[in-house]
């Protein structure tokens, strides 16, 4: 995903290439954009309540899916 894509509200789904395996394929909601509008920091609520902060590049769209 690109950094100008990543919007507030937005479903997500962590790439398989993320190093911490037990986030991989896992889907939540973007709550917060943080840091440079180029290099985006997400904050994301997790299906299961957790909220873990991501690089842009570690999500994709998980719409109509």
């Amino acid at each position: 995903m690109r950094s100008e894509e990543a919007l507030i509200g937005m479903r997500v789904r962590v790439r398989n290439s993320l190093l911490r395996a037990d986030l991989r394929g896992r889907v939540g909601t973007i709550l917060r954009r943080l840091g440079s509008p180029d290099y985006v920091a997400l904050d994301v609520l997790l299906e299961d309540g957790s909220q873990e902060l991501f690089w842009h590049h570690e999500l994709d769209d998980f719409a109509g899916v």
